[in-house]
């Protein structure tokens, strides 16, 4: 309770009658990769297998594509999506058909991030820095138009295909009402719990909102 307007039912679009069965279950496929790979993170870092998990049932994941018209936007260096980190837990999503993602490691270096066929992107958003007490930093990326995005949209168009670039993105957050605190020995680490002191997960999503 106390956080159902970040809770709220999904929105269903009346024109697409498949919409919530097709989305439901690419949604849910999405949710259980990300949840194994909160998994594997828990075990990589000696800690329980369902540490993060746990934290994620009744979470208000968010399956949600974002979509540029690079018919319109299509002048190298304009930004799709601006610099910035997520606020959740874990980020995962399948590789768009377009090139434009770029993402920045922890030493301020930037590269343009190529994610194999059938594979799928993980980055760390916020929830997992606050109870890492910061050993993992939330991802820094952006989405900016580059000659690479515009020779795939030319392609395209010479396929007659569309040349909507689509981020297929599924948001996976920790429960509402759980606390974001520093886990097990990362909450021994010097001023951990100073840096990073309870808050409902709820809480810190309204905060950064």
């Amino acid at each position: 309770g106390g956080f159902e307007d970040l809770n709220a039912a999904p929105v269903v679009p009346a024109a697409f009658p498949q919409w919530a069965e097709t989305m439901d279950n690419w949604g849910s496929l999405m949710l259980g990769a990300v949840t194994t790979c909160a998994e594997m993170t828990a075990v990589g870092f000696s800690l329980p297998r369902d540490a993060f998990s746990r934290l994620m049932v009744g979470a208000p994941h968010l399956l949600a594509p974002t979509g540029s018209d690079l018919g319109k936007h299509n002048a190298v260096g304009t930004t799709l999506a601006g610099w910035h980190d997520d606020l959740n837990l874990l980020t995962i999503h399948y590789k768009s058909r377009y090139p434009g993602l770029h993402a920045w490691l922890r030493d301020g270096t930037k590269f343009a991030v190529k994610i194999p066929t059938g594979c799928l992107l993980v980055q760390a958003g916020q929830q997992l820095e606050y109870l890492t007490a910061g050993h993992v930093l939330a991802g820094m990326h952006e989405v900016v138009v580059t000659e690479a995005t515009l020779a795939a949209a030319e392609k395209a168009r010479a396929a007659k295909r569309p040349t909507w670039r689509i981020s297929s993105t599924l948001f996976g957050h920790v429960a509402s009402a759980a606390t974001l605190e520093p886990l097990g020995h990362f909450g021994e680490r010097e001023g951990a719990r100073q840096a990073y002191p309870p808050v409902l997960a709820g809480e810190q999503v309204r905060r950064v909102l």
